[in-house]
C-alpha cells in the first residue's frame, strides 16, 4: 500500500518547466477623466411648418414642445476611460459608447460597429464642448397623427429629417451648446 501511494505522489509531481506561470501585466496608470457640466447655452430653437417657413421660437416655449425631456437627457457629466466614453445623466442613467480621439475631436461608435459619429471636441486643455439637438416631428394626416421625438449629439442640419417636411408635417428642433470641465 505504501509503494502504491508513493507512486501516485511521484507521478503527480512535475518539474518547474511544466508548471504554467501566467503573464502578469503591470497595471496601466491611465486615470479616468471625469468632466461635469459647467454651462448650457441655447443656440437654435426653430419651428418649421409644411410650407418650410422657419420661425424662431422663444426659450419660454421649450417646455410646451419638449416637457421635461431636456432636464432628463442632458448629460450631467462625461467620463472618459481608455477607449470608452460614459455620458452620465440624471437618475443614474448612463450611456456608454466605444470612442476614439482624432486630434481634439472625440468620435463614438454607432450601433452598426462600422461607423463613427462626432460627439464633441476639446475647446481648451480642460474643456470639452458638445452640442445636443432635440427634435419633434409631427405628421398630421387623417385619420392618424404621428409624433416622433428624438435627440442626437452633434446633429447635422443636412439630415433627411430636416429636408422631408411635407404639407402635413411640422418640425421643431432645439440645439444646445454644452460645456464640460
Amino acid at each position: 500500500m505504501y509503494l502504491i501511494s508513493l507512486f501516485f505522489v511521484m507521478s503527480g509531481c512535475k518539474s518547474n518547466e511544466d508548471i504554467f506561470r501566467p503573464v502578469i501585466e503591470p497595471p496601466t496608470n491611465h486615470p479616468d477623466i471625469k468632466l461635469t457640466l459647467s454651462s448650457k447655452k441655447m443656440v437654435v430653437f426653430n419651428h418649421a411648418i409644411s410650407s418650410r417657413d422657419v420661425s424662431e421660437m422663444k426659450e419660454s416655449e421649450i417646455e410646451n414642445y419638449f416637457g421635461d425631456r431636456i432636464a432628463f437627457s442632458v448629460p450631467e457629466a462625461i467620463v472618459f476611460k481608455k477607449d470608452s466614453t460614459f455620458l452620465v445623466k440624471p437618475f443614474d442613467i448612463v450611456e456608454k459608447f466605444k470612442s476614439k480621439w482624432e486630434g481634439d475631436k472625440l468620435y463614438i461608435q454607432l450601433g452598426d460597429k462600422q461607423s463613427w459619429k462626432l460627439l464633441g471636441e476639446k475647446s481648451s486643455e480642460k474643456d470639452f464642448k458638445l452640442d445636443m439637438t432635440f427634435y419633434a416631428k409631427k405628421k398630421d394626416q387623417r385619420p392618424a397623427t404621428r409624433l416622433v421625438l428624438g435627440q442626437e449629439y452633434h446633429m447635422n442640419l443636412d439630415d433627411p429629417l430636416f429636408s422631408n417636411i411635407d404639407q402635413f408635417s411640422s418640425l421643431t428642433w432645439l440645439t444646445f451648446d454644452l460645456l464640460y470641465n
